[in-house]
C-alpha cells in the first residue's frame, strides 16, 4: 500500500501563505502548544481527502479561508494585507509502485469547492473514485480519528456500533433498496392472502346459495298457506264488525232522541236565567252609581279633612308662637332701656371727663404765667456757666454717682409696677363687665330653649296618642284581615270542592263507561287493594301517592283503547297500570323482618292475587315505620338506601329529605248553599268594615303635621343647645381668664410693697445726697440767687420746671381714663343696636303672624261649610244604596235557584249525551276496527273477495301511531273515514255457517294461533329468495377469484426473489466486515493491554443480538481488561474505556485499511501506562504499508515517533508554521 509523503497548504485556517508540511514517516508524530493549530493541520488532510465541512469543526467551507483579522490578538493593530479571498490544500500521496498522486481541493470565497487530481479539475465522483481505489474511504472515514472519536465509541449504544460497521462493511449502502423490497414483498404476500381469502369466500358462497334455493321453495309455500288463513280470519271478523255496527247504530239513535227533549227544556231554564242576570245587572249598574257618588263624597272629605286638621294644628301653633314672640318683645324691650340707660350713662362720664381736662389745662395755664420768671440774656448766661460748673463737680469720680443712678433706676421701674397695676385693674374689669353679659345672654337663650323643649314635649305627646289610635286602627285592620281570609278561604274550599266534586264524577263516569266498552279494565287502584289494619291507612295512602288513582288494565292494548277514548270525550287525563307490561321491583326480603315496629309497606295490603304485580309495583321496598324515631334510625344511623314512611304519613325519602307530617286524608267536607251564603255575607261585612278602617287611616294626616311640627321644633331645640353651648364655652374662657388676671395681680401686690419699700429707702438715700449737694448748689449758686431775688437754685427749678412735668403727668391720667371710656361705650353702644335690631325683628313677626291667624280663621270657616255639605249628601246617597243592596241580594239569591235548576238540567242532558257519546264512540271503534282490517288488507295486499267495488277504491287514512309505553290521553286524533261511506261490499260465501254464527274470542284466537303457527316457522326459516338468480353470478366470480389469486402468487415470488437477492447482498458484505473485526478485535486488544506484568493482555470479544439479520438490532462489545473479571463497558474506568475503544476503532480500521491512519489526542484520555502500549502498538504495526500519523501532547507517544512535526504560532506573521525533525538519529 502507498502512504502521504506531505501536505502542502496555502491559506488555509491559521496558516497563511504557502506552507509545505512534511515529509511523513511510518510514524510521525505532530505536536506543538495548544493554540498553535495542530487539529487545524487533521482538518487539512480531512479537507483534501473530501470530508465535508460540518465535520471540520466549520459551518461553511468559506470558514477554512485564512483571516488575518480572526487571529489577530491585539484588535487594534492594524492590517495592511488584505485577506486572502481563496485556500487549498495539496496531499503528496505515494502508491506502491513509487508514483506519486497528488489530489487538491480549492475553496473560494463563495464557499464553493474545486478538485484537482495531478493539477487536473475533476468532478467530486471522480476524485473520490481515485481515493476509493486507494482504500481511503471518505464516507467511512476510515483514514482519521477525529478528536473526541475515542470517547464517543466508548460511550455508545450497541445500534450506533451496528451502524458503524455498516457504514465501514458497505451494507449501509443496500438499506434503502433492501427497505424498499421488503415493503414490495410484504404487499405482495398481503395481496395473494386476500386473493386466498376471496377465492375460499365464493366457493363457501356457492354451498350456501345451493341450501338457500331448497328453502326458499319450502318458505313460499309456507307463504300461501298463512295467507289464505289470514282472509279467512279476515273474512270472519269484518263479518261480525259489520254485525256490531248495526246494533250500536240504532242504541245511538234511541239516546239522540232523548237528549233532544232534555236539551229543549234546558234552553228555556237558559232564558229565564238571562232575563234574571240582566234584571239583576240594572239593579247592580244603579247600585254601582250610588257606590261611586259615595266614594267620591269620601274621597272629597278625605281631602278637606287633612286640610281642616292642618288648619287646626296650624292656628295652634301660630297662636303659641304669638305668645311667645309678645314675652320675648317684651323682655328684649325691657333689656333694650336697661342699656340705653347704661349707654347714657357712660357718655355722662366721659362728657364730665372732657369737661374737667379742658379745665385743668386753662389753670395750668394761669399758674405758669403767674409764676414764671424772666431772666436777662447777662443772667441766663451766668445760669449756664454755673450749672456746667456745678455739673463738672456733681459727676466727677469723688462725689455719689452711685446713688444718683440707684434712685434713677428705682423711680423708673416704680413707674413701670404702676403702669403695669393699672393695666390689669382696667383689664379686669372689663372681662368682669362682659363676663356679666353673657351670663345674660346665656340665662336668656336657657330660657328660650325650656320653651321650645315644652312645646316639643307637648307635641311629642300628641304625636304618641295619635300614634297609639294608628296602631289600634292597624290591629283593628289585621284582625279583620285574618277574618276575611279565613272566610275567603272557606270559599275557594267550596269552588274547589264543586270543581273537584265535578270532576271527580266525570271521571267515575269515564271508568264506568271503559269498564262497558273494554272488558280488560278492571278499575282504580285504590279500590281493588285495602291497608290489613286502619292504622296503616295514612301510611298506605301516603306511600302509593298518585298511584292510587291510578286505573289497572289487562295489557298495553287496553289502556291504549283507553286513551283513545277519553281523548275523543275530552275526559281529562289518567294513568294506566297495565297488569303485563310493568316492571316490577323485586322485594328485598332482607326488610320483612328488619327491625321492630317497621316492616313492608307490600306487606300490610290486602288484594286480590292477580293485582299482586301493581301493587308490588306502586309500594316497592318502601318500609312503614310506628315512629318517626324507627325511620330515622333505619335511614340515617344504618344508612339503609330506602324509602321509609311513618303512620302519621312523614316520609324519609331515599335521598335523605324528609317531607310530609300529619294531614288528613279525608277529602273536604261538602258544603251546603245556606253555608255558602253565610260565608258571602260574612265577607262583605268584613270587606265594609275594612273600607271604613281605610277612610278613618286616610284622615290620619294631622300625624304626618304633627311629625312635621316636631320635626321643626326639634331643629330649632338643636339650633339653641348649640347656642347655649357656645355660650357656656364662652363664659368658661373669660372665667379662666379672669382667675388668671386675679391671680397676676395677688402675685403682683407683694412685689409692690417691697418695691415701694425700696424706693423709701432709697429716697433717704437720695435726700442725704441731695443734702450734700444742695450746699454746694448754695455756695456756688448764692451770687445768682441773690441776684434774680430768690432763696436757692431750686427754688428757681420749682418755678420754672416743675409745673412742665405735673401738666405732662396729669394729661396722661385724662388719656388714660378717656380711652378706657371710649371703649366701653363703643361696646355697649354696639349691645344697644343688637337688642334694637332684634326688637324690630320680633315686632314685625308678631304683626305678620297676626295677620295670618286671621286669614287662617276665614279659610277654616269655608272649609268646615263644605264639609257640613258634603255630609249631608253622603247621609242621603248610603241611605239609597242600603235598599238597592238588599233588592240585589234578593235578586242574587233567585238569580242562584235558576243557576242550580239549570245545572241539575244540564246534568240530565250531559247523561244522555254521554250515552249517546258512548254508543258512537263504540260505532267508531267499530269502525275504527273495520277501517283497521282494510288497511292491512292494503298495506300487506291481501286480496278480500268482493261483490262490489274494488280494494284500490278505499281510502284509508293514516292514522298516527302512539308509542306503546305512553299511557297518558294525548290530544284527540282525527277520525277515520267510516267504511261505511265505501262503494265497497265484501263477498262472505267462504264463510261457513259456523263462523257466521259464532263470533266469540275463541275462534279468534284458534285463527290467531295457526297463522301465528304459519308465521313463527317462516320467521324461523328466513330463506333468500334471490338465491336461484344469483347462483350463476356466484360461479363466474370463483373463476375470476382464482385468476387473481394465481397472478398475486406469481407476483409475491418474484417480490420475495428479488427481496432476499438484496438481503444477502446486505448480509455478507455485513458479516464479513463483523466477522474480520470479530477476529481482529481480541488480538488487538491484547497488543494494547499486553505488558511484562501482564504478558497475555486483556480479552475483547464481540456478540450480535440478531444473528439472521445483524444489521436489524445491535452489536455488543465487550472488553475486560487483564485481571479483572467481566463486566459491562459501562462499570469501566475512563482509560481502560479509551483503550477499549481505540481497539475498536483499530480493528475497524483493519478491515479496509487505509494506506495511513491520522489520530488526533487519542491519548487525552490515558494515563502514562496505557499512552505506553498505544505507543508500543504503533510502533510495532507501523510499516510502509501501513502509515500512521498522531497528533499528540504527550511525550511517551511522540518521543517514539520516527520523525516529528511541530507547529507553532508566528506572532508577527500572525500565523502557524511547522519544523520537521526525523528522529531515528537519536534514538538510544
Amino acid at each position: 500500500m502507498g502512504k502521504l509523503v506531505r501536505i502542502e497548504v496555502e491559506n488555509f485556517k491559521s496558516y497563511k501563505g504557502n506552507q509545505v508540511i512534511g515529509p511523513f514517516h511510518k510514524f510521525t508524530s505532530v505536536i506543538g502548544p495548544n493554540g498553535s493549530g495542530k487539529s487545524n493541520l487533521m482538518d487539512a488532510i480531512s479537507f483534501v481527502l473530501g470530508v465535508h465541512a460540518v465535520h471540520l469543526r466549520s459551518q461553511n467551507l468559506k470558514d477554512m479561508i485564512y483571516r488575518s483579522s480572526a487571529l489577530r490578538e491585539d484588535d487594534n493593530t492594524p492590517s495592511t494585507i488584505r485577506s486572502p479571498r481563496r485556500a487549498h490544500v495539496l496531499a503528496v500521496y505515494e502508491n506502491d509502485h513509487g508514483h506519486e498522486i497528488k489530489f487538491m481541493r480549492i475553496v473560494n470565497s463563495n464557499g464553493q469547492s474545486e478538485y484537482r487530481l495531478n493539477d487536473r479539475q475533476v468532478s467530486y465522483a471522480d476524485y473520490n473514485k481515485a481515493l476509493e481505489k486507494e482504500n481511503i474511504l471518505v464516507k467511512a472515514k476510515n483514514f482519521l480519528v477525529f478528536q473526541g472519536d475515542v470517547e464517543s465509541v466508548a460511550s455508545q449504544n450497541p445500534k450506533d456500533l451496528t451502524r458503524l460497521i455498516e457504514q465501514i462493511s458497505g451494507s449501509w449502502d443496500f438499506k434503502e433498496e433492501y427497505e424498499t423490497l421488503q415493503k414490495e414483498q410484504e404487499r405482495a404476500i398481503e395481496n395473494s392472502a386476500h386473493a386466498f381469502n376471496k377465492k375460499r369466500g365464493v366457493s363457501s358462497e356457492i354451498k350456501q346459495y345451493q341450501e338457500q334455493k331448497t328453502e326458499a321453495e319450502r318458505f313460499e309455500a309456507l307463504v300461501d298457506e298463512r295467507k289464505q288463513l289470514v282472509v279467512q280470519y279476515l273474512l270472519w271478523k269484518l263479518f261480525h264488525v259489520e254485525q256490531k255496527i248495526h246494533v250500536l247504530e240504532a242504541d245511538a239513535e234511541k239516546k239522540k232522541i232523548s237528549a233532544e227533549g232534555a236539551t229543549e227544556d234546558q234552553l228555556k231554564l237558559e232564558d229565564q236565567f238571562k232575563m234574571a242576570r240582566k234584571e239583576q245587572a240594572s239593579i247592580h249598574m244603579e247600585r254601582t252609581r250610588r257606590e261611586l257618588q259615595i266614594k267620591k263624597i269620601n274621597n272629597d272629605l278625605n281631602e278637606l279633612r287633612p286640610a281642616t286638621i292642618g288648619m287646626d294644628e296650624k292656628a295652634i301653633h301660630l297662636q303659641k308662637r304669638l305668645e311667645q314672640t309678645k314675652t320675648n318683645g317684651e323682655r328684649v324691650k325691657r333689656d333694650h332701656d336697661k342699656q340705653l340707660e347704661v349707654v347714657k350713662g357712660l357718655e355722662q362720664d366721659l362728657e364730665n371727663l372732657n369737661i374737667e381736662s379742658t379745665s385743668y389745662e386753662g389753670k395750668f395755664i394761669t399758674n405758669r404765667t403767674k409764676q414764671q420768671l424772666f431772666l436777662s440774656e447777662f443772667c441766663l448766661k451766668q445760669i449756664i456757666k454755673l450749672i456746667s460748673q456745678f455739673a463738672k463737680y456733681r459727676y466727677s469720680p469723688i462725689e455719689a454717682v452711685e446713688e444718683q443712678q440707684q434712685l434713677h433706676n428705682l423711680q423708673r421701674q416704680r413707674k413701670m409696677e404702676l403702669e403695669d397695676v393699672e393695666r390689669k385693674r382696667s383689664k379686669l374689669e372689663e372681662n368682669k363687665t362682659r363676663l356679666a353679659q353673657l351670663a345674660e345672654d346665656s340665662r336668656q337663650i336657657t330660657e328660650d330653649g325650656t320653651i321650645l323643649t315644652g312645646d316639643l314635649q307637648a307635641l311629642t305627646k300628641q304625636l304618641t296618642i295619635r300614634k297609639q289610635e294608628a296602631n289600634a286602627l292597624v290591629r283593628e285592620q289585621v284582625e279583620l284581615n285574618e277574618r276575611l281570609q279565613v272566610t275567603l278561604n272557606k270559599l275557594l274550599e267550596v269552588n274547589a270542592d264543586r270543581r273537584e266534586s265535578e270532576k271527580e264524577r266525570r271521571a267515575n263516569e269515564s271508568l264506568a263507561m271503559m269498564k262497558q266498552i273494554f272488558p280488560g279494565v278492571h278499575g282504580k287502584l285504590v279500590d281493588l287493594c285495602r291497608p290489613t289494619q286502619r292504622k296503616y291507612e295514612e301510611a298506605v295512602a301516603t306511600t302509593m301517592g298518585k298511584t292510587m288513582e291510578s286505573i289497572v288494565v289487562d295489557d298495553q292494548k287496553t289502556a291504549m283503547e283507553c286513551i283513545q277514548y277519553m281523548r275523543e270525550q275530552r275526559v281529562g287525563t289518567a294513568t294506566f297500570l297495565p297488569l303485563n307490561g310493568l316492571s316490577v321491583p323485586s322485594i328485598n326480603d332482607r326488610f320483612r323482618n328488619y327491625t321492630r315496629g317497621a316492616r313492608l309497606a307490600f306487606d300490610v295490603i290486602q288484594y286480590d292475587k292477580q293485582y299482586e304485580s301493581v301493587v308490588q309495583y306502586a309500594c316497592g321496598n318502601t318500609l312503614v315505620c310506628d315512629t318517626i324515631a324507627i325511620a330515622k334510625n333505619i335511614c340515617y344511623e344504618k344508612n339503609e338506601d330506602v324509602k321509609a314512611v311513618t303512620l302519621d304519613g312523614t316520609v324519609i325519602h331515599r335521598s335523605g329529605l324528609m317531607t310530609g307530617g300529619q294531614t288528613s286524608s279525608q277529602r273536604s267536607s261538602r258544603w251546603s248553599e245556606r253555608d255558602v251564603e253565610d260565608l258571602m255575607r260574612t265577607r262583605d261585612k268584613l270587606m265594609a268594615e275594612l273600607n271604613e278602617l281605610s277612610k278613618q287611616k286616610r284622615m290620619g294626616s294631622a300625624e304626618e303635621q304633627a311629625k312635621s311640627d316636631c320635626a321643626g321644633l326639634q331643629t330649632q331645640l338643636e339650633v339653641l343647645q348649640e347656642e347655649i353651648t357656645a355660650a357656656e364655652h364662652r363664659l368658661m374662657d373669660v372665667n379662666r381668664e379672669a382667675q388668671h388676671l386675679q391671680t397676676n395681680i395677688a402675685n403682683s401686690e407683694p412685689l409692690l410693697e417691697k418695691a415701694k419699700k425700696d424706693l423709701e429707702t432709697i429716697n433717704i438715700s437720695i435726700e442725704q445726697v441731695e443734702d450734700r449737694l444742695a450746699v454746694i448748689e448754695d455756695r456756688i449758686f448764692s451770687g445768682f440767687c441773690s441776684s434774680i431775688g430768690v432763696r436757692t437754685i431750686r427754688e428757681y427749678e420749682s418755678l420754672q420746671f416743675g409745673l412742665s412735668e405735673k401738666i405732662v403727668e396729669r394729661r396722661a391720667q385724662f388719656s388714660a381714663q378717656r380711652s378706657r371710656l371710649e371703649t366701653q361705650l363703643s361696646f355697649e353702644r354696639e349691645q344697644l343696636g343688637d337688642l334694637a335690631e332684634r326688637l324690630i325683628k320680633l315686632e314685625t313677626l308678631f304683626t305678620q303672624d297676626t295677620e295670618a291667624l286671621a286669614q287662617l280663621e276665614l279659610a277654616r270657616e269655608d272649609l268646615n261649610k263644605k264639609i257640613r255639605e258634603f255630609t249631608v249628601d253622603l247621609s242621603k246617597f248610603t241611605t239609597e244604596l242600603k235598599e238597592q243592596t238588599q233588592l240585589e241580594d234578593e235578586k242574587q239569591r233567585n238569580i242562584e235557584q235558576l243557576r242550580r235548576d239549570l245545572e241539575s238540567k244540564g246534568q240530565d242532558v250531559n247523561g244522555y249525551l254521554k250515552e249517546m257519546a258512548k254508543f258512537e264512540t263504540e260505532v267508531e271503534k267499530v269502525h275504527a276496527e273495520r277501517v283497521s282490517i282494510f288497511r292491512k288488507c292494503k298495506l300487506e295486499e291481501i286480496v278480500l273477495p268482493l261483490l262490489r267495488g274494488n280494494m284500490e277504491d278505499l281510502l284509508v287514512d293514516e292514522v298516527a301511531t302512539q308509542s306503546s309505553d305512553s299511557m297518558d290521553v294525548d290530544q284527540p286524533s282525527q277520525r277515520s273515514i267510516r267504511s261505511s261511506d265505501w262503494e265497497v261490499a265484501i263477498d262472505f260465501s267462504p264463510l261457513g255457517s259456523e263462523q257466521r254464527n259464532n263470533g266469540d274470542s275463541r275462534l279468534e284466537r284458534e285463527f290467531q294461533a295457526e297463522i301465528k303457527e304459519r308465521s313463527i316457522q317462516i320467521d324461523q326459516m328466513a330463506p333468500n329468495l334471490k338465491a336461484i338468480a344469483r347462483l350463476e353470478g356466484v360461479e363466474q366470480r370463483l373463476q375470476d377469484a382464482e385468476d387473481a389469486f394465481d397472478t398475486a402468487r406469481t407476483i409475491t415470488k418474484q417480490a420475495k426473489e428479488k427481496f432476499n437477492t438484496v438481503k444477502q447482498k446486505r448480509y455478507k458484505a455485513f458479516y464479513d466486515a463483523f466477522s474480520h473485526i470479530s477476529e481482529q478485535i481480541d488480538r488487538v486488544y491484547k497488543d494494547l493491554t499486553k505488558s511484562a506484568t501482564f504478558p497475555l493482555g486483556g480479552v475483547a470479544y464481540l456478540s450480535l443480538e440478531d444473528s439472521d439479520e445483524p444489521y436489524l438490532e445491535g452489536i455488543k462489545y465487550h472488553a475486560m481488561p487483564p485481571m479483572k473479571r467481566f463486566r459491562d463497558m459501562e462499570l469501566l474506568s475512563g482509560g481502560e474505556k479509551s483503550v477499549a475503544a481505540l481497539a475498536l476503532l483499530l480493528a475497524i480500521h483493519s478491515y479496509r485499511p487505509s494506506p495511513f491512519f491520522v489520530l488526533d489526542e487519542v491519548d487525552a484520555a490515558l494515563d502514562n501506562t496505557n499512552v505506553a502500549m498505544v505507543a508500543n502498538y504503533i510502533c510495532q504495526h507501523a510499516s510502509d504499508s501501513f502509515q500512521f500519523i498522531v497528533i499528540s501532547l504527550k511525550n511517551t507517544l511522540y518521543e517514539k515517533a520516527d520523525s516529528l512535526v511541530g507547529i507553532y504560532r508566528d506572532q508577527e506573521a500572525n500565523s502557524s508554521k511547522t519544523l520537521t525533525l526525523k528522529l531515528d538519529q537519536y534514538q538510544d
